[in-house]
């Protein structure tokens, strides 16, 4: 198992700052604003576990749960619906075994179509050929499952720091190019520097 996890010590840290953090309702989606996952997993229980712990463990992360391909593809290209509301998702959480289809074949459908979309792995399949797999598919971690608490502080310690990655990053490419000097002669065209 690919394990991206900090000290249980953290990960209690982590979730009672995430606690303090503003609301969906307070907070624009910034770099600390709410993260919405799709979880795609086909066994309610488990659907069930997830939203569980991240309803309270964290007020930031909020899921919601699809059991197949079909219907995770449908919800990252419309969203999904929080508090009245369709909001993009932030991350994909994915079991491997899917009814119409498998976690890997889901995992390069959206890498094709969204590369900044990160998806995790929360599996029943721990061998390490699906594990590669996964991550030459473009995953972002890999968990076993399990029912213990420590496990879903790490998987949802992992979804927070690759979301707010991500945004900083795009924060970042929007600075920049705010910043970039226009080309002269080019009105309206902004040069960026390949790095």
């Amino acid at each position: 198992m690919t394990d991206h996890t900090s000290s249980p010590s953290d990960a209690s840290a982590d979730a009672d700052a995430d606690r303090a953090e503003p609301t969906a309702n307070e907070s624009a989606a910034g770099a600390d604003g709410p993260i919405t996952v799709l979880q795609v997993e086909p066994d309610a229980r488990s659907a069930e576990l997830l939203e569980a712990f991240a309803a309270r463990l964290t007020d930031r992360i909020r899921v919601r749960s699809v059991g197949r391909v079909a219907e995770a593809v449908d919800a990252v290209e419309g969203g999904v619906e929080v508090d009245g509301e369709r909001v993009g998702v932030d991350r994909v959480v994915t079991e491997q075994r899917l009814p119409d289809g498998g976690g890997v074949d889901l995992a390069e459908r959206l890498r094709g179509a969204d590369r900044g979309l990160p998806v995790v792995f929360h599996t029943t399949c721990p061998r390490e050929e699906r594990e590669a797999a996964a991550f030459g598919a473009g995953a972002d971690a890999y968990f076993e499952k399990g029912a213990d608490r420590g496990r879903f502080d790490a998987i949802l310690n992992r979804i927070r720091a690759l979301v707010d990655e991500g945004r900083e990053r795009g924060k970042g490419a929007e600075r920049a190019a705010a910043s970039t000097p226009r080309a002269f002669g080019s009105p309206g065209e902004t040069l960026r520097s390949e790095e």
